[in-house]
C-alpha cells in the first residue's frame, strides 16, 4: 500500500529560481533537514537533472538518487536507486504574479516493511510540511 503527501505554499520568488533550487542538488544539504550529503550526477539527457541525497533517519542513513524531468513549470521526480520500493513526486508551478508563485508538491511512495511501520500519515506529514517550509526559507536568503 503507497502513502502520499500533498503540499501547497506560496512563495515569494519568480518561477524560474524556484526551479533553478528545486534542481540544484548541490544546495540540498544546506537547507534539507536530515539531508547530511548532495550532489548532482552525470546526465545525458536534456531537461533532467540527476542527484543523490544522503539523509539520516532515526540515526541511519539512506541514499536516494533521482532523476528529475523539468517540463515548462513542472518538475517530475522518480527515484532510480534508493530505500523506497517505489518514488514517485511532481512539483507545480504557478504564477501568480511577478514574485508570488504558488507552488505544489505530491508525492507517492511505498516504503519497505521496516519503515513502514513507523511513517504514520501524521509523520509523513510533518516531514513533507518541513521541507516545503526548509524551500520558502532557502529561497528568500
Amino acid at each position: 500500500m503507497s502513502s502520499s503527501f500533498e503540499g501547497s505554499e506560496i512563495f515569494a520568488a519568480p518561477p524560474e529560481k524556484i526551479l533553478e533550487l528545486i534542481n540544484n542538488f548541490e544546495l540540498y544539504k544546506e537547507f534539507l533537514p536530515g539531508c547530511l550529503e548532495s550532489s548532482r550526477l552525470p546526465d545525458s539527457l536534456e531537461n533532467n537533472v540527476m542527484g543523490k541525497l544522503v539523509f539520516s533517519v532515526l540515526n541511519k542513513t539512506y541514499e536516494f538518487e533521482s532523476i528529475n524531468k523539468t517540463s515548462n513549470y513542472e518538475v517530475s521526480i522518480t527515484q532510480s536507486q534508493g530505500p523506497f520500493i517505489e518514488f514517485c513526486a511532481r512539483w507545480r508551478i504557478e504564477i501568480i504574479d511577478k514574485n508570488q508563485t504558488r507552488v505544489k508538491f505530491e508525492t507517492k511512495f511505498i516504503l519497505p516493511f521496516a519503515l513502514k511501520i513507523i511513517a504514520t500519515q501524521s509523520l509523513v506529514d510533518k516531514i513533507g510540511k518541513k521541507f516545503i517550509n526548509a524551500f520558502a526559507k532557502q529561497l528568500i536568503k
